[in-house]
């Protein structure tokens, strides 16, 4: 919201920077802008420090729970998360790509036949 504010523009790239937020908001538990973050940082910029740090699961909401699989599923909307915040609106994805992306965000589980008819019966549903 903070770039509409900016441009004062509305157009598709804004609208996947706004989802973007709210993904990050999904899976760190955070505000868009809180206190925690330091002075003049928003969320964006904070699980940008994280990554760059190389602790990006240090910024996941710990009350989602602890499952790798779940944590692995978490990083990968992150990055999907970054991608619709992308600084230059040129780089970011069509909301198009957007739902294609988080479609296939899935970890790899080794599983045997129980995963398997799990995942069966979901995608049959």
């Amino acid at each position: 919201m903070a770039e509409y504010g900016y441009s004062l523009k509305v157009d598709e790239k804004i609208d996947i920077y706004s989802f973007g937020i709210v993904l990050l908001e999904l899976i760190t538990g955070k505000r868009p802008i809180d206190p925690d973050f330091g002075e003049s940082v928003d969320i964006v910029g904070w699980i940008r420090r994280k990554i760059d740090k190389n602790s990006p699961e240090e910024a996941l909401d710990p009350s989602v729970g602890n499952c790798k699989h779940v944590q692995e599923e978490m990083l990968l909307v992150l990055r999907i998360a970054l991608l619709c915040t992308a600084k230059l609106p040129k780089e970011r994805p069509s909301m198009r790509d957007v739902i294609m992306m988080l479609g296939e965000a899935k970890p790899r589980r080794k599983g045997g036949k129980k995963n398997e008819t799990l995942t069966a019966n979901k995608e049959s549903m």
